[in-house]
């Protein structure tokens, strides 16, 4: 047909599909940046999490007070009821207790008369020991 193709044209159509050295390396530069990025919004959002504090409310949930499989005493719910009540009249009070006997966490639920009153009940239980058990308290 007399149509010739340039060398360089030539050379694309060889390549069947494949990207050129530049494109490939733009390619992986973007990806790159993506990545770099994607890592820096996962830790400030990570950051942000551990900085925010918890909505603190007059009510607080109690955990790992209990085994509910090993309690047999007749009675253990009331005792831990008293106990948590009279760490709580310490700190402001307590308007509304409820022990979970079924709770395979141990929990424990607790309404105090004020928000600061909970604060000071919850500061002073989380991560105190009882019964041989580390409890958590944490605002519900």
């Amino acid at each position: 047909t007399g149509l010739q193709i340039p060398p360089a044209a030539q050379q694309a159509l060889q390549m069947s599909g494949s990207l050129a050295f530049g494109a490939v390396a733009e390619f992986s530069f973007v990806i790159d940046l993506q990545t770099r990025l994607s890592q820096q919004t996962e830790a400030s959002a990570l950051a942000a999490a551990a900085s925010v504090q918890p909505l603190a409310t007059q009510c607080f949930q109690l955990s790992n007070m209990f085994n509910p499989q090993t309690e047999e005493e007749v009675g253990w719910d009331t005792e831990i009821k008293d106990d948590v009540i009279e760490e709580c009249n310490k700190h402001g009070g307590v308007i509304h207790i409820y022990v979970d006997k079924n709770s395979a966490q141990g929990n424990v639920y607790v309404k105090c008369p004020s928000i600061a009153a909970a604060i000071a009940a919850v500061n002073a239980l989380h991560g105190r020991w009882f019964a041989g058990k580390m409890i958590t308290a944490a605002y519900v």
